[in-house]
Protein backbone atom coordinates (compact mmCIF):
# COMPACT_ATOMS: atom_id res chain seq x y z
CA UNK A 1 0.00 0.00 0.00
CA UNK A 2 2.62 2.58 0.97
CA UNK A 3 5.49 2.86 -1.48
CA UNK A 4 8.43 5.22 -1.10
CA UNK A 5 10.64 6.27 -3.99
CA UNK A 6 13.77 8.21 -3.06
CA UNK A 7 16.21 9.85 -5.46
CA UNK A 8 19.33 11.80 -4.46
CA UNK A 9 21.62 13.38 -7.05
CA UNK A 10 24.74 15.43 -6.55
CA UNK A 11 26.40 17.86 -8.96
CA UNK A 12 29.69 19.66 -8.62
CA UNK A 13 30.57 22.70 -10.73
CA UNK A 14 33.91 24.40 -9.97
CA UNK A 15 33.33 25.72 -6.43
CA UNK A 16 29.61 24.95 -6.13
CA UNK A 17 28.08 21.71 -4.94
CA UNK A 18 24.40 21.05 -5.54
CA UNK A 19 22.26 18.27 -4.20
CA UNK A 20 18.85 17.33 -5.49
CA UNK A 21 16.76 15.29 -3.08
CA UNK A 22 13.41 13.98 -4.29
CA UNK A 23 11.04 11.71 -2.39
CA UNK A 24 7.73 10.38 -3.61
CA UNK A 25 5.44 8.60 -1.22
CA UNK A 26 2.49 6.67 -2.61
CA UNK A 27 0.33 6.57 0.48
CA UNK A 28 -2.91 5.31 -1.01
CA UNK A 29 -5.30 3.59 1.35
CA UNK A 30 -6.17 0.79 -1.08
CA UNK A 31 -3.82 -1.50 -3.01
CA UNK A 32 -3.79 -1.32 -6.82
CA UNK A 33 -6.43 -3.09 -8.87
CA UNK A 34 -4.21 -6.03 -9.84
CA UNK A 35 -3.41 -6.78 -6.23
CA UNK A 36 -7.10 -6.52 -5.27
CA UNK A 37 -7.93 -8.98 -8.07
CA UNK A 38 -5.38 -11.48 -6.75
CA UNK A 39 -6.64 -11.08 -3.19
CA UNK A 40 -10.25 -11.51 -4.32
CA UNK A 41 -9.42 -14.93 -5.73
CA UNK A 42 -8.52 -16.10 -2.22
CA UNK A 43 -11.36 -14.37 -0.37
CA UNK A 44 -14.39 -12.88 -2.21
CA UNK A 45 -15.30 -10.66 0.77
CA UNK A 46 -11.86 -9.03 0.86
CA UNK A 47 -13.14 -5.94 -0.98
CA UNK A 48 -15.57 -5.05 1.82
CA UNK A 49 -12.86 -5.62 4.39
CA UNK A 50 -10.45 -3.38 2.44
CA UNK A 51 -13.09 -0.65 2.20
CA UNK A 52 -13.79 -0.74 5.92
CA UNK A 53 -10.06 -0.67 6.74
CA UNK A 54 -9.56 2.25 4.34
CA UNK A 55 -12.40 4.19 6.00
CA UNK A 56 -10.95 3.53 9.45
CA UNK A 57 -7.50 4.59 8.25
CA UNK A 58 -8.94 7.76 6.73
CA UNK A 59 -10.74 8.60 9.98
CA UNK A 60 -7.54 8.00 11.92
CA UNK A 61 -5.55 10.27 9.60
CA UNK A 62 -8.13 13.03 9.91
CA UNK A 63 -8.16 12.80 13.71
CA UNK A 64 -4.34 12.72 13.85
CA UNK A 65 -4.17 15.78 11.60
CA UNK A 66 -6.70 17.61 13.77
CA UNK A 67 -4.74 16.73 16.90
CA UNK A 68 -1.55 18.07 15.30
CA UNK A 69 -3.34 21.31 14.47
CA UNK A 70 -4.63 21.65 18.03
CA UNK A 71 -1.16 20.95 19.44
CA UNK A 72 0.40 23.48 17.06
CA UNK A 73 -2.14 26.11 18.10
CA UNK A 74 -1.39 25.47 21.78
CA UNK A 75 2.36 25.78 21.19
CA UNK A 76 1.90 29.02 19.25
CA UNK A 77 -0.36 30.43 21.97
CA UNK A 78 2.14 29.55 24.71
CA UNK A 79 4.98 31.10 22.75
CA UNK A 80 2.94 34.24 22.14
CA UNK A 81 1.98 34.48 25.82
CA UNK A 82 5.60 33.92 26.84
CA UNK A 83 6.73 36.71 24.53
CA UNK A 84 4.10 39.09 25.90
CA UNK A 85 5.07 38.32 29.49
CA UNK A 86 8.75 38.79 28.63
CA UNK A 87 8.10 42.17 27.03
CA UNK A 88 6.01 43.26 30.03
CA UNK A 89 8.72 42.23 32.53
CA UNK A 90 11.38 43.91 30.39
CA UNK A 91 9.31 47.11 30.34
CA UNK A 92 8.90 47.02 34.14
CA UNK A 93 12.66 46.48 34.64
CA UNK A 94 13.49 49.45 32.39
CA UNK A 95 10.96 51.63 34.22
CA UNK A 96 12.38 50.66 37.63
CA UNK A 97 15.93 51.38 36.44
CA UNK A 98 14.89 54.76 35.06
CA UNK A 99 13.04 55.52 38.30
CA UNK A 100 16.19 54.67 40.28
CA UNK A 101 18.16 56.96 37.97
CA UNK A 102 15.61 59.73 38.55
CA UNK A 103 15.84 59.27 42.33
CA UNK A 104 19.65 59.43 42.19
CA UNK A 105 19.48 62.67 40.22
CA UNK A 106 16.79 64.00 42.61
CA UNK A 107 19.12 63.34 45.60
CA UNK A 108 21.93 65.42 44.06
CA UNK A 109 23.88 62.45 42.67
CA UNK A 110 23.68 63.69 39.11
CA UNK A 111 26.71 61.85 37.79
CA UNK A 112 25.65 58.45 39.14
CA UNK A 113 22.03 58.95 38.10
CA UNK A 114 22.98 60.07 34.60
CA UNK A 115 25.36 57.13 34.11
CA UNK A 116 22.82 54.63 35.44
CA UNK A 117 20.01 56.09 33.28
CA UNK A 118 22.24 56.23 30.20
CA UNK A 119 23.35 52.64 30.63
CA UNK A 120 19.72 51.59 31.08
CA UNK A 121 18.61 53.35 27.89
CA UNK A 122 21.57 52.01 25.88
CA UNK A 123 20.94 48.48 27.15
CA UNK A 124 17.21 48.77 26.32
CA UNK A 125 17.95 49.85 22.74
CA UNK A 126 20.62 47.16 22.34
CA UNK A 127 18.19 44.43 23.38
CA UNK A 128 15.50 45.72 21.01
CA UNK A 129 17.94 45.96 18.09
CA UNK A 130 19.39 42.47 18.63
CA UNK A 131 15.88 41.00 18.91
CA UNK A 132 14.90 42.58 15.60
CA UNK A 133 18.03 41.23 13.88
CA UNK A 134 17.49 37.61 15.01
CA UNK A 135 16.21 35.38 12.20
CA UNK A 136 12.67 34.10 12.58
CA UNK A 137 12.20 30.38 13.27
Amino acid sequence: MGKLKREIKGHRNQEVQQFHHNEELDDSLLPDAQEIGRLREFDPSILEWLKSRAEKEQDFRHSAYNQRLILSDKVNKREHDSNRIGVFIYFIIVLVCLLCSFLLIWNDKKLEGSIFGGITVIFAFAVIITKKQEPQK
